[in-house]
């Protein structure tokens, strides 16, 4: 028998080939398998988002105060525990310490207070620190019978009732204007220089033996500070001049032409240079 010609057709059903383009589709199993993990994914994202934010384990229950002693500690309490009774994202409490926002309560102390500055650190689990920054005395502020404690920068600080002892501590400077100077945000509505230039007076008046300064006077005269003396007469002082020139011209006239009629004088003015204007005058 001759097969040279012959064409034989190869059967590839009964063979058992493996073709490496072609992917297996995923059986069933395979398919289940994944959505389980899925779920457990998820469900593992619920349980997280619960554990950190839903947990009680978390919840403020111990808040501490540093550097904050004028303020009665129940006011900044107060404030904290306002900002807990809020909610977040719809389902979560503020309470929580990591939902707490710190930036609105400090921003509340700051206005509130009249603070510096203010930092609130989360001490894990549950404890709130608050660290706030008071503004010194600085000088009392006077209008009518009315006595507040200013910083430097004329924060006026409302808090605190002026006592006895530091009204000899710091000095005092009194709004004679027809109304307030004291602006809605407590701010004196004075401008720095006069400030200024009372710090500066002070200091130099506190340098003398002779004299006492009783207190500093504001009033509507253009460019003028008024110091009144202990004893002593009001003496006009200009903002615009150098003030340690002008209490030497002050101790010059008092000692030389006023002598021992100092608690006799009305007034001295010393805004016009070397020109000095004396109530009464004194031969």
């Amino acid at each position: 028998m001759r097969f040279n010609n012959c064409k034989i057709k190869k059967d590839y059903q009964a063979k058992n080939l493996h073709n490496p383009f072609f992917h297996k589709k995923p059986t069933g199993k395979s398919r289940a398998y994944i959505k389980w993990l899925i779920l457990l994914f998820i469900s593992l994202v619920f349980f997280v988002v619960w554990l950190l934010f839903g947990a009680r384990y978390w919840n403020i229950s111990v808040i501490t105060l540093n550097g904050i002693n004028r303020v009665p500690k129940e006011s900044v309490e107060e404030i904290v525990w306002r900002e807990t009774d809020k909610t977040r994202w719809l389902f979560f409490s503020s309470l929580n310490i990591f939902l707490f926002d710190t930036e609105s309560v400090c921003e509340k102390l700051l206005a509130d207070f009249n603070l510096t500055d203010c930092e609130i650190k989360r001490d894990l689990p549950s404890t709130i620190a608050i660290t706030g920054y008071e503004r010194p005395y600085a000088f009392i502020w006077q209008e009518g019978s009315d006595l507040y404690y200013s910083s430097r920068d004329g924060y006026i600080i409302k808090d605190q009732v002026v006592s006895e002892e530091d009204m000899n501590k710091y000095f005092i400077l009194e709004n004679k204007n027809v109304g307030s100077l004291i602006g809605h945000n407590n701010i004196i509505n004075v401008k720095s220089d006069y400030l200024n230039f009372a710090f500066e007076l002070n200091k130099n008046i506190a340098s003398q033996e002779n004299i006492i300064l009783e207190k500093f006077i504001i009033d509507f005269e253009f460019n003028t500070l008024k110091a009144k003396f202990v004893n002593g007469p009001i003496v006009f002082f200009n903002t615009r001049d150098n003030s340690l020139d002008q209490l030497n011209r002050l101790i010059l006239v008092k000692n030389e032409k006023i002598k021992d009629n100092f608690s006799n004088t009305d007034y001295i003015d010393l805004r016009y240079g070397d020109k000095i204007f004396i109530n009464p005058e004194f031969n």
